[in-house]
Formats: structure tokens, sequence, C-alpha cells
């Protein structure tokens, strides 16, 4: 006997085409990006409550059951994958990126994943009760059997669009996946107060960074380019990028930057993990960064992260004669 289908995947008719268009123009993702479109839960109303603990509260994660998402491509998350979600009649509500995955037994699952669920008072018991409640509902209705040995599918995401709920991110900062209106700018800007009070660089510098970031946002592809944003109080504070056609054959990392706000604060190695491991995902085995000498902190950073110096020599690339290093990772 054949499965039944899963039922909150989404039919891609208008209105979901017509949000996910207008997503894609705004962030500078190409229309044919592969993405899904589904709904939290199994009625309207743990629909609509789920979604907007996703626009105006701390949900960054869910669960499903493991056989159900191998009913169906269209829910069965992707690393890096793009969602539109919706209510239970199918309005679109929000467009998520997913950033980790797992699967593990439900009697398994932490305190921490319950936490980033961000449903009831966000403790693990109340999570292992709602979610007990729900699966023992949605193996009922598939006519399969509940244990609490069931292998459940995890998943960690980031609010992308709209833009000002995605901006005004919930427990501190958070590291969004994504283009943000303002992001050029700030980026630059970042770049430009740091360097010339640290480093003595001027409006060539400057200019360079706002110049090619542009440059990058506009050609940027999903599939082998990365962008990283550090968000705090409907502000960008930091970014890193993975540039995956710069024309060398390789991936460059660039624009790695913080804040004086958040320096410090851990955020530095959360990027870097970010981009490495999409660098690992996408195939990326050889990626490359420039810096130069004196950048103690970034250069223990890179190290950590498995970068080695390979070239120094003295030079004017930033407009500032320095002595310029390159550093490499492989896979």
């Amino acid at each position: 006997m054949a499965e039944p289908i899963v039922d909150n995947v989404v039919p891609k008719g208008e209105q979901v085409v017509t949000f996910w268009e207008a997503f894609c123009r705004a962030a500078g993702v190409p229309p044919t990006t592969p993405y899904q479109a589904w709904y939290f839960g199994d009625s309207p109303r743990l629909a609509h409550e789920l979604v907007e603990l996703v626009l105006n509260g701390p949900k960054r994660a869910t669960a499903g059951a493991v056989w159900a998402h191998d009913l169906s491509d269209d829910i069965a998350a992707v690393p890096d994958g793009y969602s539109v979600v919706t209510e239970h009649d199918g309005t679109p509500r929000a467009v998520i990126r997913t950033t980790w995955l797992e699967r593990r037994p439900l009697s398994q699952v932490d305190a921490q994943f319950a936490w980033d669920e961000g449903e009831g008072d966000r403790t693990l018991p109340d999570w292992l009760d709602g979610h007990t409640r729900y699966f023992k509902r949605e193996c009922e209705r598939h006519g399969r059997t509940f244990s609490p040995e069931m292998e459940v599918a995890l998943e960690r995401f980031e609010l992308l669009y709209p833009f000002d709920r995605a901006l005004a991110v919930p427990d501190g900062p958070r590291v969004i996946p994504s283009y943000l209106p303002g992001a050029i700018g700030t980026i630059g800007r970042l770049h430009g107060e740091y360097y010339a009070r640290e480093h003595g660089f001027g409006v060539l510098f400057e200019s360079k960074v706002t110049r090619e970031f542009a440059e990058f946002a506009a050609r940027f592809d999903p599939q082998v380019d990365g962008l990283w944003l550090v968000v705090q109080r409907g502000e960008v504070h930091g970014s890193i990028v993975i540039d995956g056609h710069d024309g060398s054959g390789q991936a460059h990392l660039r624009w790695f930057i913080l804040s004086d706000a958040i320096r410090g604060r851990g955020q530095g190695d959360k990027l870097m993990e970010a981009a490495m491991a999409f660098c690992r995902r996408a195939g990326h085995r050889h990626v490359y960064l420039n810096t130069f000498r004196g950048l103690d902190a970034a250069r223990a950073l890179y190290e950590r992260a498995g970068f080695k110096l390979v070239t120094e020599k003295t030079g004017t690339t930033w407009g500032h004669t320095v002595t310029e290093q390159r550093f490499e990772w492989n896979a």
C-alpha cells in the first residue's frame, strides 16, 4: 500500500512564487535557486503560532519525523536550503535558510536544541511533552507506531525575510546567512573606520572594499558563494564572505570584519565556522585569503580554522605599504 502524501507540503502557486521572487530580487538571489514551501505543525492554529514565533520570537529550529521527511523531497531539509514558510492555508509569511542538520533518536534531543526551537517555556521536558504528543498524532495518521526511540530530523535555521524581522533577531547577536538591506554600505564603513583608526588606511581602501563587495553581491550565486552577517538590535555588526568564482580557480575568503561593539565575544569564530562548513559542503577544496602582518588576533583565528601562511611580500594592494600575506586552506 502506498504511503499517504505528507500533508504540510505547500503547492508553489502564485502567492508563494510572488513572495519568493520578491525576496530574490531584494536579496540578489537568482530566482531559479531551489526552494521548498511548507507550514509548521498539523493544524491552522499550530501553523500560525509557530510561524509567528519565527517572525516575532526566538524560534530558530524545528524537528520532524525522519520517516516523514524521507517520504517527500519537498519537506526534507537540505544543507543551506531555502524555504518559504506559510500559514496552513498556504499564505506565505517568511523565507528561512537551513544552517544545521542532524538526525538522532527523539529520546536523545538535548536541552540546547529545545531552547533553540523556542516553543513553550523552552525547556527540554516541555519540548519532549509537546513533541511526543505531536509525533503520536502524526504516527497515528500514517498508520505507524510511535516510539521514544524514533529517529527525528533536527534542523536549525535563520530567518532571512521579511528583512525587518530578520534584523530584529532575539537572543543577542546572530549570524544570518544572507544579504540584508544596508549591508554593503555598513561593511564598507566598518572596514573604513577600523583600518583608518588602527592602521592609517584612507579613502582608497574604503572605496575599494565597498566597490568590490558591491560587485560580489550583484553576482552572488548561493551554490558556490557564501555571505554571512552578524546582526544585533536591528543593525549589521560584521561579515564574512566566501567568493566561489573570483576567477582564481579557488574560493576566496573576504571581508571578514566585526564592529567594536561585538569584537571579543566569539562572533568571529562563529563567522569562520559557518564559512568553512559551507566550503566543505560546496566542495571548495582550496580556499585562500589575503591580509597583512600585524593583525595578530585575526591570524590566530585563521590558523585555528586550518589556514597556513604561504607567502609574504611588501606591497600596496590596499593603498598603503604593508607586509602582505597570503594564507591557504586545503581540504
